[in-house]
């Protein structure tokens, strides 16, 4: 059996240390990582699905590739860590420090920012569609996003620079 198909759902990692892991290509569907410590771990081409990290130590995590869509992040740090080509559908960054933090060219869909650090975080080029942003996102980077109109007057509201978004259907 691969790692791919080895199925983890629904396991409680909670509490633990897993400093620098390598939990790539793993199915972690609905994982419980509240108050861990995952610093510098691989979670690349994961299934995450539904999963917990609620007051965890997300610094340098690497999401590459990760399917995060319904997944919550709660009073995390997530500084540096990259999301390249992940999916975070309905997921739900929340009360976390996402501060320069590169979602750039991602596509999300109902996706939550709300009270999180997003100083210096990048969307560039980014697709945002029904995405929440009750947060302090007047240092955030929207160069070349497109954005459906919901989303664009929450994030007008709060005085981001939308001169170079897209607003779309």
């Amino acid at each position: 059996m691969t790692n791919a198909t080895m199925a983890s759902k629904g396991m409680d990692f909670s509490k633990s240390s897993l400093k620098y892991s390598d939990l790539r290509d793993l199915n972690l569907r609905e994982g419980q990582f509240n108050y861990s410590d995952l610093t510098g771990s691989d979670f690349s081409q994961a299934d995450l699905t539904g999963s917990s990290f609620k007051c965890s130590n997300l610094e340098n995590v690497k999401f590459d590739g990760a399917d995060l869509s319904g997944a919550v992040f709660n009073k995390s740090d997530l500084t540096g860590a990259g999301f390249k080509g992940c999916r975070l559908d309905c997921a739900r960054l929340i009360w976390s420090d996402l501060s320069g933090v590169c979602f750039d060219h991602l596509t999300m869909t109902g996706t939550v920012f709300d009270y999180s650090n997003l100083k210096g975080a990048s969307f560039r080029n980014a697709v945002l569609r029904n995405v929440s942003f009750k947060s302090e996102v007047k240092r955030a980077i929207f160069d070349g996003a497109a954005m459906d109109k919901v989303t664009y007057a929450i994030l007008k509201g709060y005085k981001a620079d939308l001169s170079k978004v897209t607003v779309i259907q």
